[in-house]
């Protein structure tokens, strides 16, 4: 195994903030689906019911009340890093600069669709809509480093949808970041039900080397004679995924 430098294994630590990233959100950027979980920390979708008044039928003069949906506010925190030399937030985060632009535009432009999710059991339930965005920036004491507080309120119904990381023990795959990397760098795979896997393959081609991170992250070398568009495969005990379309250099 070589050296890895894009992500580096930890260890996860016991106590709340192991729970940190054990719930998915991802936004709608371009028309696909983005995952901007590693950079969200405090992810709580915060349900409010909807109520009415139902008369219990059988008991005189009392009344009880059901519940006909919910009205959702998640709220989450992101640290934005700046480029040294630019001072813009970094390359890996753009959909950051947008989701703040977003939190202080009035109208159809103030909204977003997102999907939250639990990030391991496809059992629990997963929700999509529309949101609009609030941000409010902390004062964190660091030159290179910002955080924002986002509070999204549902725009109309939330719906209950089956859940991304649903399969039959197979990975699941959504992105692979950065694109336009050359033969010998490295891609982190994005997906889920990834640990486990037993192969990377770019097209037809095996990746060099690949390591497992978490469930939601592989980091792979891209082989020797891939270039241009290709697809992005891995593999578990279960069997292989989909492919994921990929650009490489």
């Amino acid at each position: 195994m070589s050296d890895f430098t894009l992500y580096e294994t930890t260890a996860p630590t016991d106590g709340s903030l192991a729970l940190a990233h054990q719930r998915i959100i991802r936004v709608k950027r371009n028309g696909v689906f983005e995952n901007i979980t590693g950079d969200v920390n405090n992810l709580a979708l915060n349900p409010t019911p909807i109520t009415v008044p139902r008369e219990v039928y059988g008991t005189k003069g009392r009344d009880s009340s059901e519940i006909i949906g919910y009205n959702f506010g998640p709220t989450f925190t992101v640290e934005a890093v700046r480029d040294p030399a630019t001072k813009q937030i970094i390359v890996s985060q753009p959909w950051l600069a947008e989701l703040i632009r977003k939190g202080y535009a009035e109208g159809a432009d103030n909204r977003i669709e997102a999907q939250i999710f639990d990030a391991f059991d496809e059992n629990l339930p997963a929700f999509q809509g529309q949101f609009s965005v609030a941000v409010a920036e902390a004062n964190t004491g660091y030159a290179d480093k910002m955080v924002y507080s986002f509070t999204l309120t549902n725009f109309g119904v939330v719906d209950q949808i089956t859940s991304p990381i649903v399969s039959d023990g197979k990975p699941v795959l959504e992105s692979a970041l950065p694109g336009g990397q050359a033969a010998g760098d490295q891609v982190a795979v994005r997906g889920y039900k990834l640990t486990g896997a037993t192969g990377v393959d770019f097209g037809a081609t095996a990746a060099d080397d690949f390591i497992v991170v978490d469930d939601q992250t592989i980091v792979a070398v891209i082989p020797t004679g891939v270039s241009g568009t290709t697809t992005i495969t891995v593999t578990n005990a279960a069997g292989a995924s989909e492919t994921l379309n990929y650009t490489a250099a």
